[in-house]
């Protein structure tokens, strides 16, 4: 699979690419962006492909780069001295992290250009960790960028949702999606039951047992027992996360539902919230999958109930 660092193709996302590309030639560029969106639609492949234009130094709004160009190239060997990325990798950020960032950014550009800063799962930070960050975005350095990419902008100290521009990244239509699969040289056979608009989440769910695993958990979602669908997959990590992206996507989708239909609003915010926070609970403090996945269901279920 191409990483987002490696990947030179950017499907859809076309507003909010000359969006910024307008902000970055204008007299008053904000310097630092909350790029924010579902799982898996190209949130930090736009974050790299805007990296590769500002460190160009074009000015011309081309943002085409061609595989062995040595800008590309020293990108992709992370050996280009004014960029720098974080990755969650599944754990929360430390404090460390920003402080040897923050070191970084003390220190002059190595290229005498712009320096750009990707943080990829900015959501991950843990309190200590963005309370640094933030007293960094309060006295930004001359000429740098930052690019928070979340799925869950909400989870990010308000003070430092204020000192960001928010680009809200939409999902991708089924020919985008189809196209990012072709580029990944992915069979593009879909169950029907995967979600759509997000190639990240059909390249996971296609991958090993995904398929199965999702046509499972629809089937707990119509009624089934979710006692074995928990036995099964429950203990495994890769299985939970999953099965944890697809529900979250699943009350999103629930709750728009609901806000356009004007209908259980508040009931559906309620089961929202709840599983939101359970899924935070398990994910921080390192809970038992199965047991929260027991809560979950539960509430799930009342909700169906009631």
């Amino acid at each position: 699979m191409i990483t987002p660092r490696e990947n030179l193709s950017l499907f859809g996302h076309h507003k909010a690419r000359e969006l910024f590309l307008k902000a970055f030639h204008s007299a008053r560029f904000p310097h630092a962006w909350i790029v924010a969106g579902p799982f898996g639609i190209g949130k930090a492949t736009f974050a790299f492909h805007m990296a590769r234009y500002i460190l160009s130094g074009r000015r011309d709004g081309n943002t085409t780069f061609a595989e062995s160009d040595p800008l590309h190239r020293r990108i992709v060997a992370q050996s280009h001295g004014d960029l720098r990325t974080i990755t969650d990798d599944g754990k929360e950020i430390g404090v460390d992290t920003i402080r040897d960032l923050n070191s970084f950014l003390n220190q002059t550009s190595a290229e005498g250009g712009w320096r750009v800063i990707i943080i990829d799962g900015a959501d991950s930070l843990n309190r200590n960790a963005a309370n640094a960050l933030l007293k960094r975005l309060e006295e930004p350095p001359h000429k740098t960028v930052f690019f928070l990419v979340t799925s869950f902008p909400g989870r990010l100290l308000s003070t430092i949702r204020s000192r960001c521009q928010l680009l809200p990244l939409a999902s991708l239509s089924e020919e985008e999606t189809r196209k990012v699969l072709t580029s990944q040289s992915i069979e593009i056979s879909v169950p029907a039951q995967l979600p759509q608009g997000s190639p990240g989440r059909l390249i996971r769910l296609l991958g090993g047992e995904g398929a199965t695993l999702c046509t499972d958990l629809q089937n707990v979602l119509q009624g089934e027992s979710a006692a074995s669908f928990i036995h099964k997959y429950g203990g495994e990590e890769a299985s939970y996360a999953l099965i944890e992206d697809v529900l979250r996507e699943h009350l999103h989708i629930r709750l728009l539902s609901a806000i356009e239909e004007k209908r259980s609003l508040d009931r559906a915010l309620d089961v929202y919230e709840k599983v939101q926070r359970l899924f935070d609970e398990c994910r921080f403090a390192q809970l038992d999958r199965k047991a929260t996945l027991t809560c979950i269901f539960a509430n799930l279920e009342n909700r169906a109930h009631s």
